[in-house]
């Protein structure tokens, strides 16, 4: 009798405890666009945090004034300072990254285009498993600059495993859609090698490494993308399994 007093006031509590604040945790049915959003910009799949890394310039001191500046009319009588090209016209770009082999990813953008276009039928929602683990980079910027990149890409961008060695990245798709949404790079990496998968659901980082520099600049525009993005898999879970 006293067991089942206890299993009864435990299943109560269970049943009055609030729901779950993660949308994630939902039918992404049910998702709106705050839901939607979240899961975009400050979820498991977004990274926990992204170093952004400008190139390093050299810069020299007026000799009159002591303004630094990147005039070279100085340069063969001051020394010269060096430091991040940081300016109110030079603003470095937010750039949004996602781990998009992830299925609640890719049907929050389906369910944000739903909610974005409610008029029609809506299509149901549906995200099949990828192959390879896949991080991607939007922004037409980026896509830009990934694309007419100077340097190879294969060995600027890589997974940095929790055991610190680098998992190479195997191949690159450029995706070019109706809006800005849909414009993306996306990276692929191996998921398995010898049915044995490279990343352990429970590993607390992965660290994503980007660099590149377009081969034809654009005036007054960012023209360099050198990042470095936390992942943590062992949160990347939806009704408590990996969904990486």
């Amino acid at each position: 009798m006293m067991t089942t007093r206890i299993f009864l006031a435990v299943s109560l509590a269970l049943s009055g405890a609030a729901p779950s604040s993660t949308p994630w945790d939902k039918a992404p049915e049910q998702w709106d666009q705050a839901d939607a959003y979240r899961i975009l910009r400050d979820s498991p799949w977004t990274p926990s945090e992204i170093k952004l890394e400008a190139n390093g310039t050299q810069r020299h001191p007026d000799s009159q004034t002591g303004i630094a500046s990147n005039s070279t009319l100085n340069a063969g009588n001051t020394n010269p300072l060096h430091g991040i090209d940081i300016n109110h016209d030079k603003p470095l770009p937010f750039v949004s990254i996602l781990w998009w082999s992830s299925k609640t990813v890719r049907l929050a953008k389906q369910r944000l285009f739903q909610l974005r276009n409610p008029s029609g039928t809506p299509r149901p929602l549906r995200a099949d498993d990828i192959p390879d683990y896949v991080v991607a980079i939007e922004g037409s910027e980026q896509l830009r600059i990934l694309r007419d990149a100077k340097e190879d890409l294969h060995d600027t961008v890589f997974l940095e495993l929790p055991d610190g060695l680098p998992l190479d990245l195997q191949t690159i798709q450029f995706i070019e859609g109706a809006g800005e949404d849909d414009v993306r790079a996306e990276f692929h990496f191996a998921r398995q090698v010898e049915d044995r998968p490279l990343i352990d659901p429970n590993a607390e980082r992965v660290t994503f490494h980007c660099k590149a520099t377009a081969k034809t600049p654009r005036q007054g525009e960012q023209n360099d993308i050198s990042v470095r993005a936390e992942f943590h898999p062992n949160r990347m879970r939806v009704r408590n399994q990996p969904d990486f």
